[in-house]
């Protein structure tokens, strides 16, 4: 067994973040009757993957709940890793990985809406000096990524782990700075207790919960489970460009954006218009992808294909070489638009 291998993490803690990535905030109680362990062992393997990095449960705005925008940046020979980690200390940069080909840099920018986004990318985004070109793609259609699963489940057991959908919330309110605050409250952890956090907002756990149940039945937020991705055997990422047919634009992405390996999927203005991450077994798995794209869509061209030759952030994550979360940045769309 390899040294990479050795560090793969075991059935049961895939199981126990699969069952996570279904229900993020789950009581242990719950988990325990489908994955067969006491709830007690559920928490102390959980803890123990978020000490070590492995594993954490955060919060993210909905696909439709944000603007977004992705740069393509090219950097001085030998300072691509270090243009990638300071754009990853921004709060409003949610993604960052260093890749093969002309722009050795790709970032994903949020912010809350087009005017903030293009007042972002014009005036208020800190460019590195090492940089010596970029180019930005506004998003114009979000299909997928923002919440994945590893499959480990079976079906059976997926409907158990998942919370029922409730009614959607009676009165439709726009989202103010209460429901800021709260988001960036669970940047650091999607778990954290309604008591923690009524104490850090200054309210009651009953109204942090009211609070979070109608922005995630309004579809406001969602809770995504992220893992060190070579630690769950996926070694590595590629970052496609595809042109595809305007008028079967949006049916291809919601297809390609369900898919397993999808990390991430936009619709972007420009003649390859449509933005694709996935996350690979192996550089053998990739062409794999490439022979299934042009079965099921042979109307749609691949333009680029880049491999991810290191990821520096994930979702408001700084990771290592592993994907092991190092240090938090929590995802702030609305960092520069204050």
């Amino acid at each position: 067994m390899s040294d990479h291998d050795s560090k793969l993490l075991d059935e049961t803690d895939l199981a126990l973040v699969d069952a996570l990535q279904v229900h993020p905030r789950a009581s242990w109680t719950r988990l325990a009757e489908v994955l067969d362990l006491a709830p007690i062992t559920l928490a102390r393997r959980w803890q123990h993957l978020v000490d070590t990095g492995s594993a954490w449960v955060t919060v993210a705005l909905s696909e439709s709940g944000m603007r977004g925008a992705l740069l393509e940046l090219t950097c001085r020979p030998g300072t691509a890793e270090r243009v990638a980690l300071t754009l990853a200390r921004l709060p409003n940069v949610a993604t960052v990985g260093v890749t093969t080909g002309e722009f050795q840099v790709f970032a994903l920018v949020l912010a809350p809406t087009l005017p903030a986004i293009a007042e972002t990318l014009v005036r208020a985004l800190p460019i590195p000096p090492e940089v010596t070109t970029m180019r930005s793609h506004v998003y114009s259609g979000l299909f997928g990524g923002v919440v994945w699963r590893l499959g480990v489940m079976n079906r059976a057991q997926t409907e158990l782990v998942r919370e029922p959908a409730g009614a959607p919330p009676g009165e439709i309110r726009p989202f103010g700075p209460a429901d800021r605050a709260l988001f960036l409250a669970l940047g650091h952890d999607g778990r954290r207790p309604y008591t923690e956090l009524a104490d850090e907002l200054g309210t009651s756990p009953q109204a942090v919960k009211r609070r979070l149940d109608r922005l995630r039945r309004h579809g406001d937020i969602t809770f995504r489970c992220d893992v060190a991705r070579p630690l769950a055997g996926w070694e590595s990422m590629a970052l496609l460009w595809l042109a595809v047919p305007d008028l079967g634009l949006r049916s291809v992405g919601r297809r390609l954006g369900v898919w397993p390996e999808t990390r991430h999927c936009a619709a972007i203005p420009g003649p390859a218009n449509l933005s694709l991450i996935v996350s690979l077994r192996s550089l053998e798995h990739l062409g794999e992808l490439l022979v299934r794209i042009a079965r099921e869509h042979p109307e749609v061209s691949i333009v680029d294909r880049r491999i991810v030759l290191r990821q520096v952030k994930v979702h408001g994550r700084i990771v290592d070489e592993l994907g092991r979360s190092t240090r938090v940045v929590p995802v702030d769309p609305w960092a520069m638009s204050s």
